[in-house]
């Protein structure tokens, strides 16, 4: 954009200049007027040099810029949290809410997933839970906890309607992952219990008072759920 206003200058100079030398040819005979097809031609040539390279930068600096964008979305994944890194970590999420508040301290992940306090389904919800553990034990290799508060907001204030806490030692995070997936945890009195699932009055008034169910049953003494 800054060498557009140069070339036409060049073009306006160069169109003021062949006004004046046509006036001097006709006042001096046919051979300067053949002279003008020549003079026409090497104005234009001049004009395309001079388009050329002003726009020759241009265009080498915005392959350099779309090669830089390339490489940063094309990062490695990463594989071990830090305070530098976490929201690299989760940017590269699809979730169908967004994320709020975001902390790691001592091996721990803090989130808070925004839904809205007038629309959306629980079960979208907790699609984006199950990403979220997914992220945290299959991808990083450092959470030893993680705790995902499910708040709703109204644009002003926000109000807690449920928590999740998953935690390193669940043995059900290697057996039964794939699971969570077709799951429903706000009615699987197991999937509850896995997920160390809590709701809030705020959640009761708005849905109703969880039922449980068992969708299969769990030897008595048996547990996949770390203390």
């Amino acid at each position: 954009m800054y060498y557009m206003p140069e070339v036409r200058m060049t073009v306006v100079w160069n169109d003021q200049t062949w006004n004046r030398d046509s006036v001097w040819m006709r006042t001096n005979g046919g051979a300067a007027l053949r002279a003008g097809p020549r003079i026409a031609a090497a104005c234009a040539v001049t004009l395309a040099i001079t388009i050329g390279a002003a726009w020759l930068p241009h265009t080498l600096m915005q392959s350099r810029d779309s090669r830089s964008e390339v490489a940063v979305f094309r990062g490695a994944p990463v594989e071990h949290l830090t305070n530098l890194n976490v929201v690299d970590a989760l940017v590269g999420i699809e979730l169908h809410e967004r994320l709020g508040h975001v902390e790691w301290s001592n091996s721990v992940l803090s989130l808070e997933l925004v839904v809205p306090s007038n629309a959306g389904r629980p079960e979208r919800w907790f699609d984006d839970v199950e990403r979220l553990i997914g992220l945290s034990y299959q991808q990083l290799d450092n959470v030893k906890r993680l705790l995902i508060r499910i708040v709703e907001s109204d644009g002003k204030k926000k109000r807690l309607l449920a928590a999740v806490d998953v935690r390193e030692g669940d043995a059900w995070l290697f057996s039964d992952m794939g699971e969570l997936r077709n799951s429903d945890p706000v009615h699987d009195e197991i999937w509850r219990q896995r997920l160390r699932l809590s709701f809030t009055s705020v959640w009761m008034d708005r849905f109703g008072k969880p039922e449980g169910y068992s969708a299969r049953s769990v030897r008595p003494g048996s547990s996949d759920i770390a203390k």
